[in-house]
């Protein structure tokens, strides 16, 4: 009895944590709202562009707040359900998107930070306004950076866990080789970015998009079937 429990439990968790999958089009919703207001003009015309739609703004930074939350509750939700697997790689996995969302809400701060920048833009001299711009490009280098090496703690924590579930058998082992796989193509992309910056669009395109795949099957796999917790470890 007490094992059926137990099993229901690490089910629950397993559903809980392909939920929290999904969560990530938070952060894929507040980028594209940012990125559609700062638009690719020069940065007075991104400041009124900004001032104007202020508000849209801030929810596009606050999508990117709850994206970074729910990584905590995906992490947490991973860790139960693979802690009978190993518990040290399961709690090595759960440091490492513990860090992700870390950096990610340093993001998330920098983003208001630059925001604020945009906004006194708009009643700034001419004068200031070239120091604010100066700001604002700095600020968001720092928040481009921020994301790649989060990217990276991502990658690892990811591998981490889709390596216990390939290990124990929980989900479809080719599944989980595919999301294995691409969280490693994920971390060298975006190692790679840090050190050939020229090149980081084209990298991170291309290493993001198998786990941006992977992720959301694997998603959904646990939401509706749960873990086959029957099988060997």
């Amino acid at each position: 009895m007490k094992v059926s429990a137990a099993q229901a439990s690490q089910n629950a968790y397993a559903r809980f944590a392909g939920l929290m999958y999904f969560f990530t089009v938070f952060d894929v919703t507040g980028v594209v709202i940012v990125a559609r207001i700062t638009g690719s003009g020069n940065f007075l015309d991104t400041a009124h562009s900004v001032a104007a739609s202020e508000t849209l703004y801030r929810i596009g930074l606050l999508c990117g707040l709850v994206g970074t939350m729910s990584t905590i509750l995906l992490a947490v939700g991973l860790y139960v359900t693979l802690k009978p697997v190993d518990g040290n790689l399961a709690m090595t996995a759960l440091l490492f998107r513990l860090a992700e969302s870390v950096i990610g809400g340093v993001v998330i701060v920098l983003g208001f930070a630059t925001l604020q920048v945009y906004l006194d833009a708009n009643h700034a001299a001419a004068s200031d306004a070239n120091q604010l711009s100066t700001a604002a490009d700095l600020i968001s280098r720092t928040a481009a950076s921020g994301i790649n090496v989060s990217v990276i703690f991502f990658s690892v924590g990811s591998a981490t866990f889709l390596y216990l579930f390939l290990r124990s058998g929980y989900i479809p082992r080719i599944l989980a080789t595919w999301g294995l796989l691409a969280s490693l193509l994920c971390m060298i992309a975006f190692v790679a970015s840090l050190l050939i910056p020229q090149s980081a669009a084209l990298l991170t395109g291309i290493g993001g998009l198998p786990i941006g795949i992977a992720e959301p099957i694997v998603g959904a796999w646990l939401l509706i079937r749960g873990v086959r917790t029957q099988a060997a470890v």
